[in-house]
């Protein structure tokens, strides 16, 4: 058994979060060694793996429920004291759900802290709450009393559990709460797991953890409220579904439910992130078809191509029906990589905000920033998809992730498009490792596991910085494993051995790599990159000669073929005002099967506009060359914004060669990027 400074160290792991070595000596009066030695202890007993990483302690899920358990089982208190948002979330919890109405001092013995401090956390909690909606009052009677709308009660009810269970401890503070005991939960898991099974559909992990103990909280709220309440749902008979009563009877035998309790538990699950589903796009007419202008609005506005437009749909459907579950209920999905991706894709998220006002014209609510980065999310790993194979994979890996469908396809599609010599098997949650029977030589991880295999520990979202760590991480391993860069080598060489000497020619590889460490850097072509003859100004020129104008640059570059200008040009004839992208500004283009060789562009300023058939005025022509591998998308929307700019717009009329309108561009891109 362990000692009570070996309690008091679990204890300060599990109730702090990114646990900084520094912090924990100075509050035991520990030495770094007499840490590790105490480290030992505890795994030796738990059967875990606690370690010491970038001087801060490494504690992965399964050893979190292992130091929980047996804190457990020794009837001891997992906190001690309580964080400034941890006391604001127990003390809503308090006023909600106590049977009992409470004083202040009561109150302050809930938060472990004095009087003052609760009045204090009183105050914040009370004008936070008015922002929603929601009212604290007090009297002498009753104490402290909630009083709004008990469906906007409830909704932030939902949004504090959400929010608390994004933290490593916030299952165990819920748990130690009392409010709900652990076999309630339990069952609630277990029936959505049946569930899983009797309609087709997998929850991610996220939402299999959530649901349960969201659930069993507002099981809570409505048998202590049973006063009357509604909300309405406008458009949506859900009542009458054929899926109802499935999702109802998980709540079956709970007492004290009425009508909307069991309407608004039914919808926390309609609501909840899935991965898979087996349904049929004929399910919802309306937002098929809503769908299918999305797609083309992205097709025609970003020249984006998709492998296949029925996958894209899938995918798009299997996230926009919880999506507008959550919209009509006004719940804000938590997307903890919204602003990375916001920052990193700023061009595209403009553009995929324009192209959802199709799915908020069915719903008639607004989808919030959340929900359209998840939305993009979706475009942007289908889009990358569309990458030829270029070279035949030579490692194999997988992608633990655990959140959902569309953070971890986004980060499996990155990882494809940044490592084409590794073969990736799909996106995994860490339960179905043990059962996808495969053998990785890598394993790119967003959640610390402990592995004999190679593991790389990537962000969900990779910016330009991750994505050179990550690459330089993997050559590095690469490079240092003998054995790996054989197998490198070996793959571009195999068929060029005869079967019955493959294995000495590997052997001879790997003793040759043994004796001599060299090392090869690939260097990609960046087609979209700004330079100085990439701009042309000309002073006028009629539509044509200005269409012929812009094209001759790609053709003497060998980028396209004639018969690619002569298609780019019929289709311009016809549907030029769709390709205007900005403000007399234009982007003749075809498919790039009609004659691309490489992707490039050409921008083209004629001084005296040009008036084209419908009146308008043409002073910006974008020759574009697009690639196969959608390489240009990023590109195009920059350009795109550039041209939106209204001080590019004015300072237009002062360039006068090509130097000024490369500078110019120059100039408004590095604002941009």
């Amino acid at each position: 058994m362990m000692d009570s400074l070996e309690m008091a160290l679990i204890q300060d792991i599990l109730q702090r979060d990114n646990l900084v070595i520094e912090k924990l000596l100075s509050s035991n009066l520990l030495s770094q060694m007499d840490l590790i030695e105490h480290l030992k202890t505890i795994n030796h007993t738990l059967n875990s793996e606690l370690g010491i990483e970038n001087q801060q302690i490494y504690l992965s899920d399964k050893d979190r429920e292992k130091c929980y358990g047996y804190l457990k089982k020794h009837k001891q208190i997992l906190f001690t004291y309580y964080e400034a948002d941890y006391r604001k979330a127990l003390l809503f919890l308090n006023l909600l759900l106590s049977e009992e109405d409470l004083n202040l001092q009561e109150l302050a013995d809930q938060l472990l802290v004095s009087k003052n401090t609760a009045l204090a956390d009183v105050k914040r909690l009370k004008q936070d709450l008015e922002e929603s909606g929601i009212f604290l009052k007090y009297s002498r009677k009753s104490g402290y009393t909630l009083l709004g709308s008990e469906f906007i009660i409830r909704n932030e009810l939902v949004n504090i559990l959400k929010n608390l269970l994004k933290q490593p401890s916030g299952k165990y503070f819920l748990l130690e709460t009392g409010f709900v005991q652990e076999y309630e939960v339990f069952l609630l898991k277990r029936r959505l797991a049946h569930l899983q099974k009797k309609a087709q559909l997998t929850f991610t992990e996220e939402s299999m953890e959530e649901l349960p103990l969201v659930l069993a909280f507002l099981i809570r709220r409505a048998q202590l409220f049973t006063s009357n309440w509604h909300f309405k749902f406008e458009k949506y008979d859900i009542k009458n579904t054929k899926e109802f009563p499935m999702y109802a009877d998980i709540f079956r035998n709970v007492f004290g439910l009425n009508e909307n309790d069991l309407l608004y538990l039914v919808l926390q699950i309609l609501s909840a992130t899935m991965i898979n589903r087996k349904l049929s796009l004929s399910e919802s007419e309306e937002l098929v078809r809503a769908m299918d202008k999305f797609i083309v609005f992205l097709e025609e506005e970003c020249v984006m191509q998709f492998r296949s437009r029925e996958g894209l749909k899938e995918k798009l459907l299997l996230h926009l029906r919880p999506a507008i579950y959550r919209c009509l209920l006004s719940m804000n999905i938590k997307n903890p990589l919204t602003d990375v991706f916001i920052e990193e894709y700023k061009p595209l998220y403009s553009k995929i905000k324009e192209g959802v006002t199709v799915f908020e014209q069915l719903t008639g609510r607004a989808f919030p920033k959340e929900e359209i980065v998840f939305i993009a999310m979706i475009v942007v790993s289908s889009m990358m998809h569309t990458a030829e194979e270029t070279e035949a994979p030579v490692f194999k890996a997988m992608v633990l992730c655990r959140s959902g469908m569309s953070i971890s396809k986004l980060l499996l599609e990155n990882l494809r498009l940044l490592f084409p010599k590794i073969e990736f098997v799909g996106a995994y949650a860490i339960h179905e490792v043990s059962q996808s029977g495969f053998d990785p030589d890598f394993i790119f991880t967003t959640i610390p596991i402990h592995t004999e295999i190679t593991t790389f520990l990537v962000p969900p979202v990779l910016d330009r910085e991750a994505r050179e760590k990550i690459k330089m991480q993997v050559e590095l391993a690469i490079n240092q494993d003998v054995t790996k860069k054989t197998k490198e080598l070996f793959g571009y060489l195999s068929d060029l051995f005869p079967e019955f000497c493959k294995e000495d020619a590997f052997m001879r590889i790997e003793s040759f790599y043994t004796q001599n460490n060299q090392q090869e850097v690939a260097v990609k072509e960046d087609y979209f990159r700004l330079t100085p003859k990439h701009v042309t100004v000309i002073e006028t020129a009629t539509l044509d000669e200005a269409l012929t104008e812009v094209f001759q640059p790609l053709e003497e570059r060998h980028s396209v073929t004639k018969e690619y200008i002569s298609e780019c040009k019929e289709i311009f004839h016809q549907d030029y005002p769709y390709m205007m992208i900005a403000h007399e500004c234009y982007l003749p283009h075809a498919k790039p099967e009609y004659g691309v060789i490489k992707p490039d562009y050409q921008i083209l300023l004629i001084k005296e506009k040009v008036q084209l058939p419908n009146q308008e005025n043409m002073q910006i022509v974008i020759a574009l060359a697009p690639s196969i591998e959608n390489q240009h998308v990023e590109w195009l929307l920059t350009i795109n914004q550039l041209f939106l700019e209204n001080e590019i717009q004015q300072e237009l009329s002062n360039v006068r060669l090509d130097e000024d309108l490369f500078s110019l561009i120059e100039r408004g891109l590095s604002t941009i990027t």
